[in-house]
């Protein structure tokens, strides 16, 4: 048993990568019919959920991005039409980003899409399990948060 254990220790970190890994494959794959790739899809979905506007570094951070790569895909999606950009009028330095109409548009059609997957893939776990892996998860996150003072 305590050999086991000591397995599910050593190998969580692997487990958590892969998933990772393969819900972002699978997530660009199903977010390709909607003409963006998973990394184009992450400041929409956080700029989403800032409520449509907010400065760069609060996407970012949303996002789990850092700055310069932030930058490249804003530049991408303000030229297909789906991001505004402009500068912060309380601050010249930063800049403010915004969900045009076809930016929230497209917003829908994304949240549509992840919605089904999650959907596809919790439905096979009784809500029992996924309720325990979700606090297992949660738990991990606080911690590794908290070990780089992001708590």
């Amino acid at each position: 048993m305590e050999n086991e254990r000591s397995r599910s220790r050593e190998t969580i970190g692997q487990i958590i990568t892969n998933v990772a890994r393969l819900w972002r494959r699978t997530a660009n794959e199903r977010l390709d019919r909607c003409g963006l790739s998973h990394a184009m899809a992450m400041p929409l979905l956080a700029l989403w959920q800032l409520g449509g506007e907010a400065r760069q570094g609060a996407v970012a951070e949303q996002a789990g991005l850092e700055g310069p790569s932030l930058v490249r895909l804003l530049d991408l999606l303000v030229a297909e039409g789906l991001v505004a950009r402009r500068e912060d009028p309380s601050d010249r330095r930063a800049k403010i980003v915004s969900l045009t109409k076809d930016g929230e548009a497209r917003m829908k059609t994304i949240n549509t899409v992840l919605a089904e997957l999650r959907h596809e893939l919790v439905s096979l776990i009784g809500d029992e399990e996924l309720e325990t892996a979700s606090a297992v998860l949660r738990q991990i996150q606080a911690e590794l948060a908290n070990k780089l003072g992001e708590s």
